[in-house]
């Protein structure tokens, strides 16, 4: 059915009272999976006419109306009925505060941006789901941290905190945190009681480069042979470690996670054109690209750890 047939109304923050100005309202007709979208005014107010759409609609399309701002989303989907509604739709939208997993190593808007993509919800027909990106996203960057034996930040620049018990062997009192790269030491006790009682830790705790030092590259810690701060005997759980784990993320890691993440989701022609280094006729792309990654994945694997 041919003419304007407009859906309107006011985008209102999550606490429903205060209008939004410059998000982006999109409309999708169901029937043809056709969208339009339009940004709100000064006073948040949008319209949608359905009469602009590609193959224009009918009555009863079904019509979906949503939008994303932040970290919050509003989707509401209602049928035309000319008969109820002649003159049009009215919608008010208050967004809803979303809680969705992320990616560590880069965000989804950075993805998008980067690869010049848009949302599923937007572009129904080359749009991608953001659930299906976070999701391989987090599988590339588990992979890239395995083959760097680091743990990067949250893209905020926190830290992780890990308690490590080790036992307490007299010859050998070398041990190997958990989780690495280490941030900040926060406390090294021994256990002051003998094995078979409870755990009780010293108080004072040991001070780097004088009862103990942390190896720069391996992160290994090895108590000092003169320092007096010891358990009363060998033991299990002779020794607690406190510590801050986690490496700011580096613009070459990120874009790897990038580049790891198109590719798994089937744009690995979008990482050929944006990666700009494959040249060699008799290479295919994505042996070059194997080789690519190494590279990359070997600046970080067993270096020493250095926070920028």
């Amino acid at each position: 059915m041919a003419g304007s047939y407009p859906v309107y109304g006011i985008v209102y923050d999550t606490d429903g009272t205060t209008p939004l100005a410059s998000v982006t309202v999109t409309a999708r007709n169901e029937s043809t999976n056709k969208t339009i979208s339009e940004t709100t005014n000064t006073s948040g107010q949008y319209v949608l006419d359905l009469g602009n759409l590609t193959g224009s609609w009918n009555n009863g399309d079904n019509i979906t109306v949503y939008l994303k701002y932040q970290s919050a989303e509003k989707v509401v989907t209602f049928t035309i009925d000319t008969s109820t509604y002649p003159g049009g739709y009215e919608q008010d939208l208050t967004l809803v505060t979303i809680s969705v997993a992320q990616v560590k190593l880069f965000t989804a808007q950075n993805f998008l941006d980067f690869f010049e993509l848009k949302t599923y919800e937007t572009d129904a027909e080359n749009g991608i789901k953001i659930d299906k990106l976070i999701l391989t996203g987090q599988m590339a960057e588990k992979e890239i941290e395995e083959d760097c034996n680091y743990t990067f930040d949250d893209n905020d620049g926190s830290y992780y905190t890990q308690t490590d018990y080790f036992d307490d062997v007299a010859d050998y009192r070398v041990f190997t945190p958990t989780k690495r790269p280490i941030y900040s030491i926060t406390s090294l006790n021994y256990n002051v009681n003998r094995d078979g009682a409870a755990d009780s830790w010293d108080t004072t705790g040991l001070t780097e480069n004088t009862d103990y030092t942390k190896n720069p590259i391996t992160d290994q810690i090895k108590i000092s042979s003169g320092t007096s701060k010891m358990p009363s005997d060998d033991r299990p759980r002779g020794w607690k470690l406190v510590y801050t784990y986690g490496r700011t993320v580096p613009a070459d890691i990120k874009l790897l996670a990038m580049f790891d993440t198109a590719i798994k989701v089937g744009l690995g022609t979008l990482v050929k054109s944006k990666i700009g280094g494959h040249k060699s006729e008799a290479q295919d792309f994505m042996s070059w690209y194997a080789e690519y990654r190494l590279k990359v994945i070997n600046r970080y694997r067993n270096q020493a750890f250095v926070n920028t």
